[in-house]
């Protein structure tokens, strides 16, 4: 309860980077394994497809969380917070989470094939993740806002994301300033 009554949303960040502890639980909390045997999330997926990606853009690259083996596959090298957003504070807030819905695991296999349906439950799913991690900021001490104020193409871009990969929210995350 005591995380449902911290959740805030703030647009001010220290530059102060968090720990890998951190980091980790932010992850794991977001969108890792919580019943690993049968790889099962903590936080649902509509009809268990699971397309959901979480990369985790830092000062030193872009990684996408594995959550089999609980890591940060490194993507992109370089400081590419400036592709999460606009906002000054983006760039200079540690962490930014980008929530990315993968249609290829929906059993999409080429971008005209995406219907209203594929859309609307990835952008549910990504409100379930983006749910975890506000909590999970909230227990951390840390603070965060979830933002759709993103150049989604040209994040897609910079990544060498494919046209079935649909970038959905981005959500900044760091220490109080």
């Amino acid at each position: 309860m005591e995380a449902l009554n911290e959740r805030s949303s703030s647009r001010e960040f220290s530059s102060e980077d968090l720990t890998k502890q951190q980091l980790s639980n932010l992850c794991w909390a977001a969108w890792g394994y919580n019943r690993k045997e049968l790889k099962k999330r903590t936080a649902p997926s509509s009809m268990n497809k699971q397309e959901m990606e979480l990369y985790v853009v830092l000062k030193n690259g872009a990684y996408l969380y594995n959550a089999e083996d609980h890591r940060l596959d490194l993507i992109k090298e370089g400081d590419l917070r400036s592709y999460c957003g606009s906002q000054d504070f983006v760039s200079q807030a540690p962490v930014n989470f980008v929530y990315v819905a993968n249609m290829k695991k929906t059993g999409v296999n080429k971008p005209g094939d995406i219907t209203p349906q594929h859309i609307a439950t990835s952008h549910a799913n990504t409100g379930f993740i983006a749910q975890n991690t506000y909590l999970a900021c909230a227990s951390e001490g840390l603070v965060c806002v979830v933002r759709a104020w993103i150049d989604k193409e040209a994040f897609a871009e910079a990544l060498g994301l494919s046209p079935l990969h649909k970038v959905i929210l981005a959500h900044t995350i760091g220490h109080a300033k």
